[in-house]
Formats: C-alpha cells, sequence, structure tokens
C-alpha cells in the first residue's frame, strides 16, 4: 500500500499517539491530528486528506457520527471509525453512514493496517462509474464494506462463509450464506448449489452440472439446476 494522507479525530491523546505510531511504522508520513469536529472540519479545509480515523464520541458537542455526516456530504473522503462502543445501538447509527470499516478499541496494530487497506481498496476511486452496490461484513473486530462487483464467489462450509475477490484475496466471516445471499443484488447473484453463490459478472462458463466462475470451476446441484438456468436467461 502507498503512502496516504491521514487525520486522525480523536481526544485521547494516548490513544491519537498510538494510531500515530501505527501510520507512520506503516510508511505514512503525512499524519495529522484534530481532536473536535469543528478542528478536523479546519484541517480538511487546509489539506483534504486521503482519509479520515476518527473516534465516534469526541468531547464535545459534535461526535464522531456528526462528522461523518459532513465528510459524506461535503468532502466525500473514505472514513474508518476507531471507538470504545460497541452496542448494537451505536453501530447501527455508525452503519447509517456508511463508514469504511469499523474497529472497536482495544485494537491491534494489524486491525488497523488491514482496516486501512481494504478501505482503500472499497473507496469511490476503485468502483466503476456508474457506482455498485455494497455488502457491509464483520471482520475481526472491524466491519468493512466490499464492493459487490468484486465478489467473484461464497463458498460456505459448516457455520463459516468465505467470500472470493477478483484480486485473489478471500475474507472469511461467520454469517449464514443464506443471510448473505438476501443482502446481495438479486440481479447478480444466484445460489448454484447448497455450498455456493455466485456473481454473474465472473462468470466466464455455463455447463449442467458446473460454471466456471473467475478461472475456478464451481458445481451446479441438482435442486438448483432450474433456478440457475432460469438466472442466466434474463
Amino acid at each position: 500500500m502507498s503512502a496516504l494522507s491521514f487525520l486522525i479525530v480523536e481526544d485521547e491523546l494516548l490513544i491519537a499517539e498510538l494510531i500515530w505510531e501505527i501510520l507512520k511504522g506503516a510508511g505514512h508520513t503525512n499524519i495529522r491530528h484534530a481532536s473536535t469536529v469543528d478542528a478536523a472540519v479546519k484541517e480538511i479545509e487546509k489539506e483534504k486528506p486521503d482519509m479520515v480515523l476518527t473516534d465516534i464520541n469526541l468531547e464535545s458537542q459534535k461526535s464522531g457520527i456528526d462528522l461523518a455526516n459532513i465528510l459524506n456530504e461535503k468532502y466525500k473522503i473514505p472514513f474508518i471509525y476507531i471507538t470504545s462502543h460497541s452496542s448494537s445501538d451505536i453501530i447501527g447509527k455508525a452503519k447509517h453512514t456508511l463508514p469504511n470499516a469499523y474497529i472497536v478499541k482495544p485494537f491491534k496494530k494489524e486491525d488497523l493496517t488491514v482496516a486501512i487497506e481494504l478501505a482503500m481498496f472499497n473507496t469511490d476511486k476503485n468502483k466503476p462509474a456508474t457506482g455498485s452496490a455494497e455488502l457491509m461484513v464483520k471482520e475481526g473486530r472491524a466491519m468493512i464494506r466490499l464492493n459487490c462487483d468484486h465478489i467473484t464467489w461464497l463458498e460456505t462450509e459448516g457455520n463459516y462463509v468465505t467470500i472470493y475477490l477478483e484480486n485473489g484475496k478471500r475474507k472469511v466471516v461467520r454469517v449464514p450464506l443464506s443471510e448473505l445471499h438476501q443482502q446481495l443484488p438479486s440481479s447478480q447473484f444466484v445460489r448454484t448449489h447448497k455450498s455456493y453463490l455466485v456473481n454473474k459478472k465472473h462468470v466466464t462458463e455455463i455447463r449442467a452440472s458446473n460454471l466456471t466462475v473467475n478461472g475456478t470451476e464451481l458445481p451446479i446441484g441438482r435442486a438448483f439446476q432450474s433456478d440457475v438456468e432460469s438466472f442466466f436467461r434474463k
């Protein structure tokens, strides 16, 4: 990952210094800090960063969620929440602002660096001009967004689902495949087997009992053959 510019919005100085050191250790040198939303906006007006890392609960009248709304509406800057809040209520409010990731304190160095890499991979710079749907999943202690166009297929085994991406990477989540299917665009993804869900945009060949997705041959279950045939006739 190439060097990026960051704005850390955190009112706990020790946490801000920890984040700073992690970013510096990863090769990033253009790092600034603000402790309030108003101060953060002033820093952004001076120089727009590549990414904002913000706490949700700031010791001021405005919260990180307020800042997220400003980032979305005015600046179009990707951002990651780094917070001690993990309640479903807070996460629910935070998800509506479409963060690129969500990391819960205390976090490890790897949690932050991986979240940043994934966040940049999924920014608007990497999306088609027409835009595309996104899938929000939890990875470790972070919430990440995956561009649905980048997902080639999903495979379930036991209680886990492996999400395969077109760049060769994969993400493993503990969510039922049926639940993920409901969150993905029905016009784009089809269940081809009890264990597989595929993205038709990456299907290069279809036969009676199997299909090829991004160079990998996957089976078509007997119970799913008619659904697959009708899906690809659309």
